[in-house]
């Protein structure tokens, strides 16, 4: 079991101001953030979904790469708990459909949407079994919740300087694999769930995946599984489910 926040409203208001999810990245970390949202990408764009809801958006990476996207989606929601970072992606984007939610009480009807993305966000949550059955609950029938999340992440302590408790390396707070994520999607009335490793931590320690940087996601994407095949050492997880109920969960 993880730690838990003993406010996560405040953590990640305050995060959001710390924190600049818009800065420039290079090199592995680039390489290595930029696969990760094509691989997410790939699972949203599957069948033109027109009405979006990006989960804890950070940076906004979702709204720009759907805009930029031949099938591109009619309406895109971001949603958030750090102002700070709602307030730059106004600037950037001032069209943009943004919301302060906090993804334990989501402010949408059931069937607003026919897609909700969580990108990063589950190992972060006191929650997470909770805020996928909200998920759940906001999709329109046959519509379709995709995450991504580290996998078997080994979950690092630090001593805070401030608090001397420990303290969870990146605000980690759960760990998971594949029987645990479908285990919470099954729970949550989603079916039809499929789920992806990706991103080899052999590629990235030699620098091999740097080296194939300039290569199209998906022919990497056959590399990644071929490495993955020989030496078993995913880094992250994506996992999509559809609604097949009516009612909500």
């Amino acid at each position: 079991m993880g730690m838990k926040l003993s406010d996560h409203t405040a953590h990640y208001k305050q995060d959001a101001e710390q924190f600049d999810y818009f800065a420039e990245r290079s090199g592995a970390d680039l390489d290595a953030s930029t696969r990760l949202q094509q691989t997410v990408m790939h699972f949203v764009s599957g069948d033109s979904p027109q009405r979006v809801l990006d989960l804890g958006s950070g940076g906004g990476w979702l709204l720009e790469m759907l805009a930029s996207s031949p099938a591109h989606s009619k309406r895109v929601v971001c949603a958030d708990l750090g102002i700070a970072s709602l307030r730059t992606l106004r600037k950037r984007n001032p069209d943009a459909l943004l919301v302060a939610a906090d993804a334990e009480r989501l402010p949408f009807r059931s069937g607003s949407f026919d897609v909700v993305v969580a990108s990063e966000v589950l190992e972060h949550l006191n929650r997470p079994d909770y805020v996928v059955r909200q998920a759940a609950a906001i999709l329109a029938p046959a519509g379709r919740l995709i995450t991504s999340t580290p996998y078997r992440e080994r979950l690092r302590y630090y001593l805070c300087i401030h608090c001397n408790q420990p303290t969870p390396v990146n605000a980690h707070l759960h760990s998971f694999d594949e029987h645990a994520l479908m285990s919470m999607f099954g729970e949550a009335g989603l079916r039809h769930i499929r789920h992806a490793t990706f991103q080899n931590k052999a590629m990235v320690f030699l620098r091999i995946s740097w080296a194939l940087r300039f290569l199209p996601w998906s022919i990497w994407r056959l590399i990644d599984r071929l490495f993955n095949f020989v030496i078993r050492k995913p880094h992250s997880i994506v996992i999509t489910g559809e609604k097949t109920e009516t009612h909500d969960h």
